[in-house]
């Protein structure tokens, strides 16, 4: 490979080199945004045919979909180039060529030479973990988020108050978010814990964990898009 400037030809060979034998998505790019490597997960990751040489690419030049946010990943290149840190974003799209919206979290971190100098970013994807604090509360692994759910108990639109009851969000929080009144959350409550064989939150929350619901969001509440955090 000819890398973009002989003088830091180590510092990329070597992270290449680390890169090669990691199983989650890793990337480099130059100052300019354009690749200079991916390892075989980003091919996957981003659908990109294994045939594609990514080298010298820009965003907008890939055969793949996520390229209409090209001007967006570009500017997640400059805010860690000019920062010199790390910035974090939420990647929402049809990552693996699924055919559901799944929303992965996306890291860049400058990489810096002998003289401290940013000489370019290194990116990574991993998927984006359950959104309830009370994962973290009740010291459980988060679980990764999925819109995709064996489910023949409830309707979808039970299923999305489910998520949003599991967020702890109070019935007039819910019913604020889908123009209705709260009686009408209220009684899609109530159906839910019928169909649930239970009588509170707790319980409910403790069927979510064995029912896998606890990991569920419902994919009209993706949108796709980059979003900066």
């Amino acid at each position: 490979m000819d890398l973009p400037d002989k003088e830091n030809d180590s510092f990329f060979k070597g992270l290449i080199a680390m890169m090669e034998h990691l199983s989650e998505p890793w990337g480099i790019k130059d100052l300019d945004s354009r690749h200079i490597y991916m390892n075989e997960a980003s091919y996957l990751y981003t659908n990109t045919p294994l045939n594609f040489e990514v080298e010298g690419k820009l965003d907008d030049e890939f055969p793949a979909h996520w390229n209409e946010f090209a001007s967006d990943l570009i500017e997640h290149d400059k805010r860690t180039e000019v920062s010199q840190s790390r910035v974090t974003v939420i990647e929402t799209h049809y990552w693996y060529g699924k055919d559901s919206l799944t929303p992965f979290i996306s890291e860049k971190l400058p990489i810096y030479n002998d003289r401290k100098e940013v000489i370019g970013v290194m990116w990574n994807a991993k998927p984006f973990n359950t959104l309830s604090p009370l994962k973290y509360i009740n010291q459980q692994k988060p679980s990764i988020l999925s819109t995709e759910i064996n489910n023949d108990t409830f309707t979808k639109a039970e299923l999305d108050v489910i998520f949003l009851m599991l967020q702890r969000l109070s019935v007039k929080e819910i019913a604020k978010i889908y123009n209705i009144s709260s009686k009408t959350i209220e009684n899609r409550i109530y159906n839910i814990y019928q169909k649930s064989d239970v009588h509170s939150l707790q319980q409910f929350e403790e069927f979510c964990k064995f029912a896998h619901l606890d990991n569920y969001i419902p994919d009209r509440l993706l949108a796709k898009g980059i979003q900066f955090i």
